[in-house]
């Protein structure tokens, strides 16, 4: 079981940044996405042509666009990206030969992929729950507004305590989608194609 979930190691890879990369910009985002919705009387984040909705459409083209460039990580043919992390190391936890807890040192194509692959399980998981959320708002929807307490989350009011702590919890997991987004074209665009400079004599005459 939890193979399906092996994606998700990513959040436990560690260095001297990565914690802050994934903190604030995340908190940042995820306020100016969420506020608008939680404030404003009326606003449309649960039914159909809301927030979700458009998540959705975004979510579901970027889920093929990771695959592809977790593939392209994997097999670039550059040696560079084999290398251990040196400047900015990124560990993981692993068990020693002794059973004991111990850290492992990424390289440059695991991190790379480690990444892409945190990206490629994020967004399919929020299209699939997108895809529940707007279905149910619009075809259940007085039935759901019925229920104590739990209906008032497909409401429009602004007030609503449960409403308010999904519409959060969906800016965050698309905030964080966003963060790690820019981390990996960074180093798509930034690291794949770059080499380790390398000291070259010239031959003696």
């Amino acid at each position: 079981m939890w193979r399906l979930f092996y994606p998700l190691t990513y959040l436990s890879l560690t260095n001297s940044e990565k914690r802050h990369i994934d903190l604030w910009p995340t908190l940042a985002f995820a306020l100016v996405i969420a506020l608008p919705f939680i404030l404003i009387s009326h606003s449309n984040f649960f039914h159909d042509g809301g927030f979700l909705d458009k998540l959705l459409l975004l979510t579901s083209a970027l889920t093929g666009f990771y695959v592809a460039a977790l593939v392209a990580v994997a097999t670039f043919p550059n040696a560079d990206m084999d290398k251990v992390i040196t400047v900015g190391a990124i560990t993981r936890k692993v068990k020693g030969a002794d059973g004991k807890p111990d850290e492992e040192h990424l390289t440059r194509r695991e991190f790379s992929c480690a990444i892409f692959g945190y990206l490629a399980f994020s967004a399919l998981m929020i299209s699939v729950v997108s895809v529940v959320s707007v279905s149910l708002s619009e075809t259940i929807d007085s039935a759901l507004r019925s229920i104590p307490r739990i209906g008032v989350i497909f409401t429009d009011s602004y007030i609503a305590y449960p409403r308010g702590v999904l519409i959060a919890i969906y800016a965050l997991a698309a905030s964080h989608l966003v963060v790690v987004t820019c981390l990996g074209l960074y180093y798509l665009t930034g690291r794949v194609y770059r080499r380790d400079p390398q000291v070259v004599t010239k031959k003696a005459a």
